[in-house]
């Protein structure tokens, strides 16, 4: 017969074995710890930590530096919005400027073209900020086209390019004076700097078409008639200078692409850099001369290009879609 084990004793042994020793140790014997009815009493609560003597306490962690952290913060958050600021204003200029001026451009061309379609033109004086020609560089590619407006101040530059007052008109002797924004603002001149000798620069008045030539960079004049000037498409193309003369003569100082001081207005007189000449009109070379700021995202200086005309289309009015065949781009 199997023999039954009293579970009550059992587990009254068992946990009296198997109790931790320091748990009971301050209260006395099993025995102690039953009530009066034999059921064992809880254990009571561990006393509680005596305090910390003064002594006791961790150091406190000294907070030298308050002022100096404050400082740096505040500098960093300066920074951070300085370039947010900066950040804005690039994205501004570059690219919702590019837009605000596409749509004042647009306007201008369409206000350009339906004065061309009247019948009867006066030749008047033109008025500030008037659409009056466009302007083509095919070497920029087939869809380069821009509006030209009479004068360069603030207003008219952001529709397009400029024409200087008081310089000549397209198709005449003397020199046909241009500017345009480099960067921002449509920044029709953008590339102006790639420009290279013999690229031709077309305008586009109501009667004619006028293709302008780059002229020969500084260091191509001296071998230029047996070298580049034999390029078909050089010509017309010449140094425009007079071996003869001191300097080169009235245009010796005229090259295709020159970097000035922007106090050097004189680059757009009707002979570049010699204001005081008083050559007769008929005795001038017929140029067109293109101007902008130098270096890009800097007006510290102005990045100048000449360029000579060669050659001149008569519009037909039977047919108003013709071009000139430099419009359709040329291989360099």
């Amino acid at each position: 017969m199997a023999k039954h084990v009293d579970s009550s004793q059992y587990g009254r042994a068992r946990a009296d074995r198997d109790a931790p020793t320091e748990v009971f140790a301050a209260v006395g014997s099993p025995a102690e710890a039953r009530g009066p009815r034999g059921e064992t009493s809880p254990p009571p609560d561990p006393p509680s930590r005596p305090p910390r003597r003064p002594s006791d306490q961790p150091p406190e962690q000294p907070r030298g530096g308050g002022a100096g952290r404050g400082a740096v913060r505040t500098v960093g958050e300066l920074l951070i919005t300085a370039g947010l600021v900066v950040l804005l204003f690039v994205v501004y200029e570059l690219y919702v400027t590019n837009l605000f001026s596409a749509d004042k451009q647009n306007q201008a061309s369409a206000a350009l073209d339906e004065e061309w379609k009247k019948e009867r033109r006066l030749q008047t004086d033109l008025l500030d900020g008037q659409a009056f020609a466009r302007l083509y560089i095919p070497s920029f590619g087939t869809d380069y086209k821009f509006t030209i407006q009479e004068g360069v101040d603030a207003k008219t530059l952001e529709v397009g390019p400029g024409h200087y007052k008081g310089t000549a008109r397209p198709g005449e002797p003397g020199n046909v004076g241009v500017a345009g924004h480099r960067v921002g603002k449509g920044a029709p001149f953008n590339d102006l700097d790639l420009l290279n000798s013999c690229d031709a620069i077309i305008v586009e008045t109501a009667e004619d078409f006028f293709v302008y030539r780059v002229l020969p960079m500084q260091d191509e004049a001296a071998g230029w008639a047996e070298g580049k000037g034999t390029d078909p498409r050089c010509t017309g193309v010449t140094t425009l200078q007079d071996a003869t003369q001191d300097g080169g003569g009235a245009y010796g100082a005229t090259a295709g692409r020159k970097i000035v001081l922007p106090s050097r207005g004189d680059a757009v007189a009707p002979v570049p850099y010699r204001p005081e000449d008083q050559s007769t009109p008929s005795a001038r070379a017929s140029l067109l001369t293109l101007t902008t700021c130098h270096p890009q995202f800097s007006d510290r200086e102005r990045l100048i290009v000449h360029s000579v005309l060669t050659k001149q289309y008569r519009k037909d009015p039977a047919n108003p879609g013709q071009a000139p065949p430099e419009l359709e781009g040329e291989a360099r």
